[in-house]
């Protein structure tokens, strides 16, 4: 028997993910970012995660910062894809993720169906 889930995987916690994955190899990231950057990057999409699945009411500030996010991380992996094509995925990747879920935030008036965010709290001193 297989059971069927309503909730569809959080592309933010996607992204949260593959950034923290990133922060803890600082070495790889292409110049100007460090881990303070991505890290602090992450702090705002972990509290728009948060927001959003809670109300409805900061959707539309919502879709602009993350399609805002993706585009720094879709630049950053077209200028590391030569060099390092691994990195430049990973990037697109955290890009893609955004993007989708500013794509969806933006075009409804409804809490997104998405895994409720982790209860992991990742603070800038943690990183």
């Amino acid at each position: 028997m297989q059971t069927s889930s309503s909730a569809f995987d959080n592309p933010l916690e996607a992204a949260a993910s593959e950034l923290r994955t990133l922060c803890r190899n600082p070495g790889a990231l292409p110049p100007p970012f460090d881990a303070g950057t991505v890290g602090r990057i992450l702090v705002h999409i972990t509290n728009i995660n948060r927001s959003v699945v809670a109300s409805t009411q900061d959707h539309v500030n919502a879709a602009k910062r993350l399609n805002d996010f993706a585009l720094i991380f879709t630049r950053l992996g077209r200028a590391s894809a030569p060099p390092n094509g691994e990195l430049a995925a990973r990037l697109s990747s955290v890009a893609d993720n955004l993007r989708a879920a500013s794509g969806e935030l933006a075009g409804a008036d409804a809490i997104p169906n998405w895994r409720s965010p982790k209860a992991e709290i990742l603070t800038e001193s943690e990183q």
